[in-house]
Parts: C-alpha cells; structure tokens; sequence
C-alpha cells in the first residue's frame, strides 16, 4: 500500500509545475537554485552553519521528515530525460545506493553536495525522500 502511495506521490510532482523554488532560494554562490525543493536548501543552509560552528555531535535537521544518514540526505531526483544519465551525475557527485526507477534516481547524496545537484542538466528537480513510520497492527489482529 505504501509504495502505491509514494509512486502516486512521485508521478504527481513530475507532472505539477510548482516544484521550482522562489527568489529567495540562493544557493551559497548566489545561484538560485529553482530545481531543488525548500526543504533541501534548508537542509543545505542548516549543515553549512553546523559545519561552519563546528558543531559537537552528529549532524540532525530540524526537519523530522527529512532523512539524513550521517552526513547525507535521502533524496529523490528526477531526470530531465534518460533516468541513467542522472543517475550517473548524481553518483559522480558522492550518492550512495543510487537506485532508477522510471524517470526518478534515489539515493544517499552529501549534503555538501545540494549546490551542485541544482546544477545538473540532466536533472528535472530534486526533494528530499519522505520519510515514513511504519504502523504495527495491534495485538491480536
């Protein structure tokens, strides 16, 4: 049921046209980076300030929802046209367990790494994965 649900999700992004980022949304060089979701440069500008102050500890995102494993993120990007190309981008840029299905490249991709990926013209866009809680049946069903 859940993956039905995620493949919907994802199909209905690829074809909704509100995906871009506004204005305001510069990348660190001032580039605006219209293919990469809010709440990727969120992440982006989070972990530059973690890493600029030097932070004790392991690396958390004030977004709950967003998966970071160590120092990357769970990211789904979708390819602007062949899926294999992108995924040989994002790979060239450090992602982990890359993953094509269809036109959407998944994977573990260094935070560090979110200025770049905006720069591929084999990508469409790109949002952090959704994080999920699986829910166990109760007792006795």
């Amino acid at each position: 049921m859940c993956y039905w649900l995620y493949l919907a999700l994802t199909v209905a992004l690829i074809f909704v046209d509100n995906c871009s980022l506004t204005g305001a949304q510069i990348a660190g060089n001032g580039e605006r980076m219209s293919k990469v979701t809010p709440e990727l440069v969120a992440l982006y500008d989070q972990y530059s300030a973690y890493v600029a102050s030097r932070g004790a500890g392991a690396f958390r995102p004030a977004d709950p929802m967003v998966r970071v494993i160590d120092d990357r993120v769970v990211v789904d990007a979708v390819a602007s046209g062949d899926a294999e190309v992108l995924k040989s981008d994002v790979v060239s840029l450090g992602m982990r367990n890359a993953v094509a299905f269809g036109r959407v490249v998944s994977g573990e991709l260094p935070i560090s790494a979110i200025p770049a990926l905006n720069a591929l013209p084999s990508l469409q866009f790109a949002r952090a994965a959704a994080a999920s809680t699986r829910r166990e049946p109760l007792p006795g069903r």
